[in-house]
């Protein structure tokens, strides 16, 4: 109780400093497992950190409200944080908890777990539909609440506001990166099989690429409905919506996730080694110049977090 007690008032401390009702450009990190940083736009970090945190696997913030929202594996918890109010809130009972998609039209969030996706209220207090699923991966559509879910054992489908199956994808082999544009259509990465598929919102398939070694980690980029995809983790790749290659690039020695800022464009990127070998967070221009890595000397970061809303 009295860790819980320190993790919160840590929490207090570290996000006080988001701007209620706007977007500063910031990035949210979870490092080594334990720990989540906020970094700044221009890659500078905010001195406070939250620590202790058994097996963090996600930090989520909804840009609308500057609500965190952390995954913690070993607990089988997600834990929301409103700055605003000072509400700390656990929502419990999320098995082995990976990934979280927050709606900011509303600020649900949409939670994968091991063995299901929940969605929970914006306001943390009721599970409003569960969908279960082997290792899902869950992305949102903020413009109408549907969220495309992935099943690692092969199923893909749509699934509307309220949690009712309304399409169905072709099944990949072991699909395990989703995200989705505003119009409905998803990309789903299979990097097991080296298969990167967009798909319609009634589930049609429109692209298949097989050329691009072990994709993860696919976003949107919302200014022009082109995607970005990891490959081989250490090259970032940038495909249109039909597919063709625009751009790709070396950006990493062992990429794990990528976010894409809808301001910008810019692509910040997770490198469980980087330069040092100890793990950087940078930030790339769409046109693949680096603009920075971070000067705090992360420790094996897994997940980057810039939301993901309508420019």
């Amino acid at each position: 109780m009295k860790k819980m007690f320190w993790i919160v008032t840590m929490l207090s401390v570290l996000c006080v400093a988001t701007s209620y009702g706007q977007y500063n450009g910031e990035c949210w990190v979870v490092s080594e497992g334990t720990t989540v940083y906020k970094l700044y736009s221009n890659g500078n970090a905010d001195p406070q950190v939250i620590p202790n945190l058994p097996q963090a696997s996600a930090a989520e913030v909804n840009p609308a409200d500057g609500v965190v929202w952390i995954a913690v594996s070993a607990a089988n918890t997600v834990y929301r944080y409103n700055p605003n109010s000072g509400e700390f809130l656990a929502i419990p009972d999320i098995n082995r908890p990976s990934m979280i998609a927050i709606n900011p039209a509303d600020g649900s969030a949409w939670i994968a777990g091991f063995d299901a996706v929940k969605k929970v209220s914006g306001d943390g207090a009721q599970v409003l539909a569960t969908i279960e699923a082997h290792e899902p991966a869950v992305a949102v559509n903020p413009k109408d609440g549907s969220a495309w879910i992935t099943n690692a054992r092969g199923p893909i489908a749509r699934y509307d506001a309220t949690g009712n199956k309304i399409a169905d994808a072709p099944p990949m082999g072991e699909p395990k990166g989703v995200t989705v544009d505003y119009q409905g259509n998803a990309w789903v990465a299979d990097s097991q099989h080296s298969v990167l598929m967009r798909v319609s919102p009634d589930g049609q398939k429109l692209v298949e690429i097989t050329d691009i070694l072990n994709p993860t980690s696919p976003r949107i980029n919302v200014k022009d409905d082109s995607v970005w995809v990891v490959s081989q983790q250490s090259m970032l790749v940038n495909l249109s919506k039909d597919g063709t290659k625009v751009t790709e690039f070396p950006a990493g020695m062992a990429i794990v996730a990528i976010s894409v800022s809808p301001t910008d464009g810019a692509i910040w990127v997770a490198d469980l080694l980087g330069a040092t070998f100890t793990g950087e967070v940078s930030k790339y221009s769409a046109s693949g110049q680096k603009l920075f890595p971070n000067p705090i000397p992360l420790l094996q970061p897994s997940s980057v977090s810039v939301g993901y809303w309508e420019p």
